[in-house]
């Protein structure tokens, strides 16, 4: 950075580069508790996920966490905190928009900017929040699907409470830290039907810190 004047050598090689090389230090210091934080948290899951594909080729899966390692399991070994179903139809598009990690689509619509992380404290704001949503991506390459929160889906499931539809360009915005998702809602990029409140307790766990 340029500066009109220059520090003395004495001042600079005394105090200023001392105290900037203190600052680095701190910062990579606060960064590393930060990251051992998060790396505690996502050890720290022992939680089940369902996933029900409905159509020819699908089917329901179970992914169970222990001590943050994921496995997949033919019974839950937790009641699921989330379960997501879809139609065999709308898999391919969900995969192409969240790859394999296939919960991107709650970091994207939250504005995350990021892959979520699933850590303990994570994993209890999203089980904490009841109730079932119809998240879809419309337009070319879109997609559907049901996120039911808090324990397994009933087995006749009442149609969501609140349903959120994402423009795909502005969902690709706000996966990558673009758009902000109240921006996106402003403009009508989001549009929020139903239960908002819903809504916003899903967006705020999700938003929860690692």
């Amino acid at each position: 950075m340029s500066q009109s004047t220059p520090p003395a050598p004495e001042v600079f090689f005394a105090e200023r580069f001392p105290a900037q090389m203190n600052r680095q230090l701190a910062e990579q210091q606060e960064a590393a508790a930060a990251a051992q934080r998060a790396l505690e948290g996502m050890r720290g899951v022992e939680a089940t996920l369902r996933f029900d594909v409905r159509g020819p080729g699908g089917g329901t899966w179970y992914v169970n966490f222990a001590e943050g390692r994921a496995s997949a399991g033919s019974a839950p070994t937790h009641p699921p905190f989330l379960s997501i179903a879809l139609d065999r139809g709308d898999f391919e598009p969900l995969w192409r928009e969240a790859g394999d990690n296939v919960l991107g689509f709650l970091g994207g619509v939250s504005g995350m900017g990021a892959p979520i992380k699933l850590t303990r404290s994570r994993v209890e704001q999203i089980g904490a929040v009841k109730g079932a949503l119809l998240f879809e991506l419309t337009g070319a390459g879109g997609f559907r699907l049901v996120a039911h929160l808090g324990g397994e889906p009933p087995a006749d499931e009442a149609p969501p409470a609140t349903a959120i539809r994402v423009d795909a360009q502005a969902y690709r915005e706000l996966r990558a830290g673009a758009l902000q998702p109240q921006d996106a809602f402003l403009a009508g990029k989001i549009q929020v039907e139903g239960d908002m409140q819903l809504a916003m307790q899903l967006a705020l766990a999700v938003l929860s810190p690692d």
